[in-house]
């Protein structure tokens, strides 16, 4: 169907020609601009028919652009130098301008309307007629957002439109398209047309003439939409893959990680095992030979003093050999279960702390756990008793190993100093410390599929671990 037989169609309604507005006395116009040359060919034309109408214009612009539009004025024949000295024809530098109307960072709208209105009065004075028209070029909003500064500039857009209510002017903005090429330039480009009467596109549409072209400019334009819109999406698609990508490497490495981990502790636990074995079977074997023969030679009545010391020491020696060797592994957790070791490791430590221990098992006997099981939670007890030792300042601890049908659960709690509120909620968050020993208890308790979870109220620290045994 032909669009002319269209009801009420019209085709420039589609692609309207740019208005101009050099007849208006009360608009407020903001055109946009890719080149300079652009701004000043436009914006000539339109100071030109004011100043030839007998009207007046303020132009608060920077140097280069002031410089330009009074050479083009002067080429267009206007007499620029009659209007400045009429008065007719002032300029400003709009930096110096801005700063004027600044405080504390935000225009203010006293300053606003004192100084500019009184301008916009002045010229109007100057022009002898009191319905002449006052127009105003002004690029301050624009080195507002030039600078990242959209909220103050979008506030001076608003300050001219209620300047607006009290005198009356004709108004031009202008914006390099630049201006916006930040990530929120669709935004704030939206609130800058919000606060004008008229819009004029930059010159890719602007310059066109035929209708036909306009036409076609918007569709190349939608096109170009699309085409950004569309690799948009991809690259969107794109970061979220890579960030994926990314995030699957960091759990296959902290997966690596842990099983290296797991790993070096099941080494330190086979070599402790070893080590204990070898001081008990050989080195200490050695010392309890030598303890008989000490007693033998101590029937020599001219040495007993020297006999009786040397006995002493050797006695001594087992006694710490044995400790040791229990320390790094007790004969007795393989022979009588967790309840056992940790009551006599836990007699130990209170001996050779000073710190006063209790030990909760309940029931009164504990049943026994598989040995892995049993061997992670010693070495538990074990680290963690040695950090109340090490850090906390503490003169107390509790213990409890308790056992329901589904799940054991070892408790070391302390009266110490505490852990500071963000230590805690990092650890318990993903198992990482400053310091490795409750690093190493965290994985062993993964290890055996248990949960620890660390407790600390400013006045004493909790470790807690619950193991599932079904």
């Amino acid at each position: 169907m032909s669009t002319a037989k269209i009801p009420g169609y019209e085709k420039r309604a589609l692609a309207p020609p740019v208005l101009r507005h050099n007849d208006d006395h009360c608009s407020h116009v903001v055109q946009f601009y890719d080149d300079d040359s652009f701004l000043i060919e436009s914006l000539s034309q339109c100071v030109a028919d004011a100043l030839m109408a007998g009207d007046a214009a303020i132009i608060v612009a920077t140097q280069s652009h002031r410089d330009r539009l009074a050479r083009r004025l002067e080429s267009r024949h206007v007499n620029l130098s009659s209007a400045v000295e009429k008065g007719r024809y002032v300029e400003f530098d709009a930096f110096e301008t801005l700063d004027k109307l600044m405080f504390k960072g935000r225009p203010d709208e006293t300053i606003f309307q004192n100084l500019v209105g009184g301008l916009i009065t002045s010229a109007r004075k100057a022009t002898g007629r009191e319905n002449s028209r006052v127009l105003v070029f002004g690029e301050m909003v624009a080195l507002l957002t030039e600078a990242g500064r959209e909220e103050a500039a979008i506030e001076l857009e608003q300050l001219w439109n209620r300047l607006a209510e009290s005198h009356s002017f004709s108004l031009r903005c202008a914006y390099p398209m630049s201006s916006f090429t930040r990530d929120e330039g669709a935004s704030i480009l939206t609130k800058v047309c919000s606060e004008h009467s008229a819009v004029i596109p930059a010159e890719s549409y602007a310059q066109l003439q035929d209708e036909d072209d306009r036409l076609r400019g918007i569709v190349e334009l939608q096109r170009k939409l699309q085409v950004e819109k569309l690799e948009r999406q991809e690259l969107e698609k794109s970061l979220r893959a890579r960030e994926a990508e990314l995030e699957r490497m960091v759990e296959r490495r902290t997966a690596a990680l842990r099983r290296l981990s797991v790993r070096v502790l099941g080494l330190q636990d086979a070599e402790r095992r070893r080590i204990a074995r070898e001081l008990h079977d050989g080195f200490g074997q050695y010392l309890t030979a030598l303890k008989i023969d000490l007693g033998m030679l101590r029937s020599r009545p001219e040495s007993a003093d020297l006999w009786a010391e040397a006995d002493e020491l050797l006695g001594q020696c087992i006694s710490e050999i044995r400790t040791l060797s229990y320390l790094l592994h007790p004969p007795m957790i393989e022979e009588s279960g967790l309840a056992s070791a940790a009551g006599w490791y836990v007699q130990g430590f209170g001996e050779r702390s000073g710190i006063e221990v209790s030990l909760e098992i309940s029931p009164s006997e504990l049943d026994r756990l598989p040995a892995n099981i049993e061997l992670a939670l010693f070495r538990i007890l074990q680290e963690a008793l040695g950090n109340v030792h090490r850090h906390s300042n503490a003169d107390a601890a509790d213990i409890r190993i308790l056992r329901n049908a589904e799940t054991v659960m070892l408790e070391v709690r302390d009266n110490g100093k505490g852990i500071t509120e963000d230590t805690v909620r990092r650890f318990n968050e993903t198992g990482t410390s400053s310091g490795v020993g409750l690093t190493g208890m965290y994985e062993r308790a993964r290890e055996i599929g248990g949960e620890l979870r660390l407790e600390s109220n400013g006045s004493g620290t909790a470790v807690v671990v619950v193991v599932p045994i079904v």
